[in-house]
């Protein structure tokens, strides 16, 4: 089983295409960004993945740096990388890659199903289809293909980050009164 470094920062609309009606008031956080730490062989793989087939912007590759530690395992010598990638509607979601931290750990992710407890990024988006689309074209790795859900009130697609993750996107029907 392929290990991967994860976290999520946060849960947040990554597509940024149709948010609920819900306005935060006093005493709610503002979401900004998900971010999920990866290796940093998984930046050029994300980067086909997050720009290419979901059509996010890329900020550009991260420059190495050093003296950050954190509470999850990595130390002030580890060497980190920051990038993200921002949907057309502002929406953000980011890569921390942690290097050189042999002690800090890695989260077996389950190959196949999504159970209670597993890691999944859900995006709602519009015109899906050419989101699968452009995954066939790029060889991505498609656990549920496009089509309706158990439902049959939304479309959706099923695909696997190259950080392990799965990704799922889904667009409502609109449906006749």
């Amino acid at each position: 089983m392929r290990r991967f470094l994860v976290s999520l920062a946060g849960v947040l609309m990554l597509t940024g295409l149709q948010a609920d009606s819900h306005e935060p008031g006093s005493g709610y956080a503002t979401l900004i960004r998900t971010t999920v730490l990866a290796r940093l062989a998984d930046l050029q793989p994300s980067i086909t993945f997050w720009r290419d087939v979901m059509g996010f912007d890329y900020a550009g590759d991260p420059e190495p740096r050093t003296g950050f530690a954190h509470p999850l395992g990595w130390n002030e010598d580890s060497t980190t990388y920051f990038t993200t990638f921002t949907s057309k509607d502002g929406a953000m979601f980011a890569l921390l890659m942690v290097e050189d931290t042999p002690e800090f750990p890695a989260l077996d992710l389950p190959e196949s199903g999504t159970a209670y407890g597993g890691i999944v990024l859900v995006h709602m988006g519009r015109n899906i289809g050419d989101v699968y689309d452009r995954a066939v074209a790029h060889g991505v790795d498609i656990v549920k293909p496009y089509g309706p859900s158990r439902t049959g009130r939304s479309m959706t697609i099923l695909l696997r980050a190259p950080t392990g993750h799965m990704v799922e996107i889904y667009e409502m029907i609109e449906q006749g009164h």
